[in-house]
Protein backbone atom coordinates (compact mmCIF):
# COMPACT_ATOMS: atom_id res chain seq x y z
CA UNK A 1 0.00 0.00 0.00
CA UNK A 2 1.30 3.35 -0.98
CA UNK A 3 1.18 6.05 1.63
CA UNK A 4 -0.20 9.32 0.36
CA UNK A 5 1.18 12.91 1.65
CA UNK A 6 -0.53 14.62 4.58
CA UNK A 7 -1.43 17.62 2.35
CA UNK A 8 -3.07 15.39 -0.79
CA UNK A 9 -7.01 17.06 -1.30
CA UNK A 10 -8.50 13.82 -2.42
CA UNK A 11 -8.42 12.03 0.51
CA UNK A 12 -11.57 11.80 2.09
CA UNK A 13 -11.27 13.91 5.27
CA UNK A 14 -9.13 16.77 2.95
CA UNK A 15 -12.78 16.67 1.17
CA UNK A 16 -14.71 16.53 3.88
CA UNK A 17 -12.68 19.78 4.85
CA UNK A 18 -13.59 21.64 1.86
CA UNK A 19 -17.03 20.71 1.62
CA UNK A 20 -17.57 22.00 5.23
CA UNK A 21 -15.48 24.89 4.31
CA UNK A 22 -18.43 25.79 1.18
CA UNK A 23 -20.99 25.08 3.60
CA UNK A 24 -19.39 27.69 6.16
CA UNK A 25 -18.85 30.12 3.88
CA UNK A 26 -22.75 30.15 2.49
CA UNK A 27 -24.13 30.28 5.68
CA UNK A 28 -22.23 33.43 6.51
CA UNK A 29 -22.72 34.77 3.29
CA UNK A 30 -26.95 34.38 3.79
CA UNK A 31 -26.55 35.66 7.54
CA UNK A 32 -25.02 38.49 6.13
CA UNK A 33 -28.22 38.91 3.19
CA UNK A 34 -30.93 38.11 4.92
CA UNK A 35 -31.38 41.34 7.11
CA UNK A 36 -31.25 43.42 4.29
CA UNK A 37 -33.99 41.38 2.87
CA UNK A 38 -36.46 42.56 6.07
CA UNK A 39 -35.07 46.14 5.95
CA UNK A 40 -36.80 48.21 2.65
CA UNK A 41 -34.18 50.24 0.47
CA UNK A 42 -35.72 53.21 1.30
CA UNK A 43 -34.49 52.52 5.22
CA UNK A 44 -31.11 51.61 3.77
CA UNK A 45 -30.27 54.05 0.55
CA UNK A 46 -32.70 57.02 2.25
CA UNK A 47 -35.56 58.24 0.65
CA UNK A 48 -33.56 60.24 -1.70
CA UNK A 49 -31.76 57.18 -3.45
CA UNK A 50 -34.97 54.87 -3.32
CA UNK A 51 -37.31 57.44 -4.98
CA UNK A 52 -34.05 58.65 -7.36
CA UNK A 53 -35.53 61.86 -7.12
CA UNK A 54 -33.79 65.30 -8.14
CA UNK A 55 -32.19 67.83 -6.65
CA UNK A 56 -34.94 70.14 -8.43
CA UNK A 57 -37.23 68.27 -7.26
CA UNK A 58 -36.23 68.06 -3.78
CA UNK A 59 -36.09 71.90 -4.25
CA UNK A 60 -39.28 72.30 -4.79
CA UNK A 61 -40.59 70.28 -1.44
CA UNK A 62 -41.24 72.58 1.76
CA UNK A 63 -38.27 72.69 3.94
CA UNK A 64 -40.58 70.07 6.27
CA UNK A 65 -39.06 67.77 3.77
CA UNK A 66 -35.31 68.35 3.61
CA UNK A 67 -34.48 66.57 6.36
CA UNK A 68 -36.22 63.21 5.01
CA UNK A 69 -34.75 63.41 1.69
CA UNK A 70 -30.82 63.82 3.14
CA UNK A 71 -30.63 67.92 2.12
CA UNK A 72 -27.32 68.51 3.57
CA UNK A 73 -27.05 70.81 6.48
CA UNK A 74 -30.94 70.34 7.00
CA UNK A 75 -31.18 69.32 10.74
CA UNK A 76 -33.16 72.11 12.63
CA UNK A 77 -36.46 71.90 13.42
CA UNK A 78 -37.49 73.29 10.41
CA UNK A 79 -36.60 70.87 8.41
CA UNK A 80 -38.62 68.22 9.91
CA UNK A 81 -42.17 67.24 10.09
CA UNK A 82 -43.22 67.44 14.11
CA UNK A 83 -46.02 65.92 16.39
CA UNK A 84 -47.60 63.98 13.92
CA UNK A 85 -47.05 60.50 14.27
CA UNK A 86 -45.14 58.06 12.59
CA UNK A 87 -47.36 57.51 9.65
CA UNK A 88 -46.00 60.92 8.04
CA UNK A 89 -43.16 59.01 6.66
CA UNK A 90 -45.08 58.97 3.06
CA UNK A 91 -46.14 62.51 3.19
CA UNK A 92 -42.83 63.60 1.49
CA UNK A 93 -42.21 61.41 -1.25
CA UNK A 94 -46.01 61.59 -1.96
CA UNK A 95 -45.35 65.02 -2.86
CA UNK A 96 -42.30 64.23 -5.11
CA UNK A 97 -45.21 61.94 -7.01
CA UNK A 98 -47.31 64.67 -7.04
CA UNK A 99 -44.59 67.03 -8.45
CA UNK A 100 -43.89 64.08 -10.91
CA UNK A 101 -46.95 63.93 -12.30
CA UNK A 102 -47.99 67.67 -12.60
CA UNK A 103 -44.70 67.75 -14.79
CA UNK A 104 -45.70 64.66 -16.84
CA UNK A 105 -46.90 66.04 -20.09
CA UNK A 106 -49.31 63.12 -21.25
CA UNK A 107 -52.13 62.07 -19.33
CA UNK A 108 -51.21 58.17 -19.24
CA UNK A 109 -48.01 58.88 -17.44
CA UNK A 110 -49.11 61.86 -15.32
CA UNK A 111 -52.57 59.75 -13.80
CA UNK A 112 -50.48 56.97 -12.52
CA UNK A 113 -48.30 59.81 -10.44
CA UNK A 114 -51.30 61.30 -8.97
CA UNK A 115 -52.60 58.49 -7.93
CA UNK A 116 -50.29 57.57 -5.60
CA UNK A 117 -49.44 60.63 -4.06
CA UNK A 118 -53.42 60.48 -3.55
CA UNK A 119 -52.19 57.24 -1.57
CA UNK A 120 -49.94 59.29 0.19
CA UNK A 121 -52.05 61.56 1.41
CA UNK A 122 -54.56 59.07 2.23
CA UNK A 123 -52.05 57.47 4.14
CA UNK A 124 -50.87 60.89 5.61
CA UNK A 125 -54.58 61.70 6.77
CA UNK A 126 -55.43 58.60 8.28
CA UNK A 127 -52.39 58.61 10.76
CA UNK A 128 -52.26 62.53 11.26
CA UNK A 129 -56.26 62.21 12.33
CA UNK A 130 -55.35 61.66 16.10
CA UNK A 131 -52.87 64.06 16.36
CA UNK A 132 -54.00 67.68 16.95
CA UNK A 133 -50.75 69.38 16.67
CA UNK A 134 -49.38 68.16 13.87
CA UNK A 135 -46.79 70.75 12.74
CA UNK A 136 -48.00 70.15 8.68
CA UNK A 137 -51.85 69.72 9.17
CA UNK A 138 -52.48 72.55 7.03
CA UNK A 139 -50.19 71.44 4.14
CA UNK A 140 -52.02 68.02 4.00
CA UNK A 141 -55.51 69.76 3.46
CA UNK A 142 -53.75 72.48 0.51
CA UNK A 143 -52.47 69.13 -1.06
CA UNK A 144 -55.15 67.14 -0.44
CA UNK A 145 -57.29 69.75 -2.49
CA UNK A 146 -54.50 69.94 -5.16
CA UNK A 147 -54.33 66.01 -5.74
CA UNK A 148 -58.41 66.15 -6.14
CA UNK A 149 -58.42 68.92 -8.41
CA UNK A 150 -56.17 66.74 -10.96
CA UNK A 151 -57.55 63.88 -10.60
CA UNK A 152 -60.88 64.94 -11.54
CA UNK A 153 -58.93 66.53 -14.73
CA UNK A 154 -57.18 63.16 -15.53
CA UNK A 155 -60.60 61.48 -14.52
CA UNK A 156 -58.92 59.52 -11.30
CA UNK A 157 -60.97 58.63 -8.02
CA UNK A 158 -59.47 59.75 -5.04
CA UNK A 159 -58.69 57.27 -2.19
CA UNK A 160 -60.52 58.69 0.51
CA UNK A 161 -58.59 58.66 4.23
CA UNK A 162 -60.83 56.59 6.51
Amino acid sequence: MRERPCGDDFSLSGRKIMHTRIVVRRLVAAALLIPSIFVPSSALAGYREDMRATSIEIAQLPTFCWAQFEVPDAQGDEFKIRGCGVAVNHYCPGLIYLIRGKHSGAKGKALPLIQHADLDVAYTERGIADAPKCSIREHVEATRAEVDHLLRIYGGKPARAK
